[in-house]
């Protein structure tokens, strides 16, 4: 199992998928030249195929400035090379060695307000909104330190 935010990817990627898929992060080991391809949505893919090729992992860090790169970027993944969604893309991704018909499911929870689903090849965004009827009360600047003393009344 992946210890990073990750989806899961069924069957798993092959070696040369997974150095494939990585080259878009710039993640693929002795490959330092990042892979750029017509209509990807960003110049750094934040999702990476862990080793085995059963998780695709999600860097968090990179989409601190841009959330909504994680829902492009895993769109993207998934309808050019992982479940090609056209016959153009299918073209493209059986000419790149890939073999394509893997089924990416899983969620992720980004920064505590995002939820990203993904489930044959859908991927959906929802932004979390905090419950509204929850109260938080700052109990601690409430609670009084000095109680004076009652005086014992006599009977």
């Amino acid at each position: 199992m992946s210890h990073l935010p990750s989806v899961a990817i069924d069957p798993p990627l092959d070696a040369g998928e997974v150095a494939f898929i990585a080259a878009f992060a710039g993640a693929s080991g002795d490959r330092v030249v990042r892979r750029v391809w017509p209509g990807q949505p960003t110049r750094r893919c934040p999702w990476t195929p862990s080793a085995d090729g059963r998780f695709l992992e999600l860097d968090e860090t990179s989409t601190l400035t841009d959330p909504a790169s994680a829902v492009s970027w895993l769109r993207f993944l998934s309808r050019e090379f992982l479940a090609p969604s056209t016959e153009a893309s299918l073209d493209a991704a059986l000419t790149e060695g890939l073999r394509c018909g893997h089924r990416v499911t899983g969620e992720v929870v980004l920064r505590d307000d995002r939820r990203i689903s993904v489930d044959m090849a859908r991927v959906t965004e929802e932004v979390l909104v905090p419950d509204a009827d929850a109260v938080v009360l700052d109990l601690q600047g409430r609670l009084r330190v000095d109680v004076p003393s009652m005086p014992q009344t006599e009977r």
